[in-house]
């Protein structure tokens, strides 16, 4: 506990202490008596309030929930509960300290008028996280005034509190309205299904038309007559998300301030101010996932997470349940990008190892360095002839065709800038090709459109009946 001087021991030093002393210095003899005792008067008065004072805030005790969980952008009301066990305070006042990536919203020092002894107070600290991420709220700060007013009586309080912030999704989810009012194929409205499907049902008599190859020719022998497999549209199938957090990861994303809505904070974490808003591609990776994770539950498909740089980090098993989306949630929340290159023949082998069964597996990875490209490309043939596998990346801000009309040149140093971002962007064509003709799909879109272009692949392989 500490004690520091109150505005009426300052009045007090100004208007008696200061006089006084100068009194003493400048007067003679026994003139100088009167003053040293006013002097001493003064020191013992606030030497026995700061005595008498001591154990005031001893007996409080504050109470806060171990683990809150919130979301980015949004506020956070903190619940406190404060106990005095002690003598009655007339004031009380109270602040936390707060991480550097939490921002206090409204009054940062909260005050609460005559606490009783034996009662207790429950209130809100509201707060506003700015950053996604595993947090702690460490300390509280709590002070309140001495028996005679003359000292502020201070104590600092340690809390154990974590504080868990999740990606906003709302902006994310807003854009895709029209996917999460769907139904699924169990609902009223009729979809039609592409392919026969590969689960089987049942055995029949042949009829004319069925397909040879349909035909179970051992049951044809015992019952002697033709009889044909049925198969029925598989309902629940693997899908994987797979995010590198490698060092690209980490490249820039770029919204002008004015373009951003109000209430979409993926681009606000890193931002300083000024005309852009920025943020990382593996914001949009960890965006795409959790969204992503709530259309295969919807559609009752099985999900699974995998993130990885140089090497595999995060493996969590195919499932189904809101539990297993907030254990997905919790495996992600805390990945940040690694300066690193990412190991693309580690993560096949594991990914052979561990997944037997034929799945989707949706790689979110930038392969706009060449280098990078060329050795996932060499990697991929170690899994794509036993799962399906579909490739999404961010496209890079001035990867577009020269003569595209979202770049406009204006000036000489932007026809140069055009002429870069072409062949960049001719580099992507080329990686897409290659890609293509292993059987998979490598998809570029925008940053807005990353969400809305892998769930609409996702639906289309669940319709195709492709896994």
């Amino acid at each position: 506990m500490r004690a520091v001087p109150h505005l009426p021991l300052l009045w007090v030093a100004l208007l008696v202490v200061t006089p006084a002393a100068s009194w003493w210095v400048y007067a003679e003899g026994v003139d100088r008596i009167p003053a040293v005792l006013l002097v001493i008067l003064v020191v013992l008065c606030a030497l026995a309030d700061l005595v008498l004072s001591r154990g005031l805030l001893e007996r409080l005790t504050l109470e806060t929930p171990e683990l809150i969980r919130c979301t980015k952008g949004r506020e956070l009301p903190v619940p406190l509960t404060l106990a005095n066990h002690g003598a009655a305070l007339p004031w009380l006042r109270y602040g936390l300290e707060i991480p550097a990536d939490f921002r206090a919203e409204g009054e940062i020092v909260g005050r609460i008028e005559d606490l009783a002894a034996g009662k207790q107070r429950s209130f809100d600290y509201p707060l506003l996280p700015l950053r996604r991420g595993r947090f702690f709220l460490d300390r509280a700060h709590l002070e309140t005034r001495s028996r005679f007013g003359l000292w502020l009586m201070r104590r600092t309080m340690p809390l154990v509190t974590e504080v868990r912030v999740y990606p906003d999704l709302h902006a994310e989810r807003r854009r895709l309205s029209s996917v999460f009012l769907m139904r699924g194929n169990d609902g009223s409205h009729l979809v039609r299904q592409v392919g026969k499907g590969r689960d089987f049902e049942q055995l029949r008599e042949y009829q004319p038309g069925d397909d040879y190859t349909d035909v179970d020719w051992k049951a044809t022998a015992r019952r002697r007559n033709p009889v044909t497999r049925t198969y029925q549209i598989e309902r629940t199938q693997e899908v994987y998300v797979i995010v590198d957090h490698s060092r690209l990861s980490a490249r820039e994303i770029r919204v002008p301030a004015a373009n951003a809505p109000e209430d979409d904070w993926l681009h606000r974490e890193d931002s300083a101010g000024g005309e852009w808003l920025v943020t990382t591609q593996l914001e949009k990776f960890l965006h795409c996932s959790l969204i992503l994770a709530s259309v295969a539950e919807r559609q009752g498909d099985l999900f699974g997470f995998i993130s990885f740089a140089d090497k595999e980090d995060r493996f969590i098993r195919a499932k189904n349940g809101k539990g297993h989306y907030n254990l997905v949630r919790d495996a992600l929340y805390t990945l940040e990008p690694k300066p690193v290159a990412p190991d693309f023949e580690q993560l096949m082998i594991a990914l052979r190892q561990r997944l037997t069964r034929r799945a989707l597996l949706v790689m979110l990875i930038d392969l706009s360095d060449p280098l990078t490209a060329e050795h996932f490309y060499q990697a991929l043939p170690l899994i794509n002839r036993q799962h399906l596998v579909l490739v999404n990346m961010v496209r890079p801000e001035a990867a577009h065709p020269l003569f595209s009309p979202q770049r406009i040149p204006g000036t000489t140093g932007e026809v140069y800038e055009n002429l870069a971002g072409h062949f960049q962007w001719q580099e992507l064509r080329e990686t897409a090709n290659k890609l293509r003709h292993l059987g998979v799909e490598l998809g570029i879109p925008d940053h807005e459109e990353l969400c809305a272009e892998t769930v609409s692949q996702y639906l289309n392989v669940k319709k195709r009946q492709l896994i």
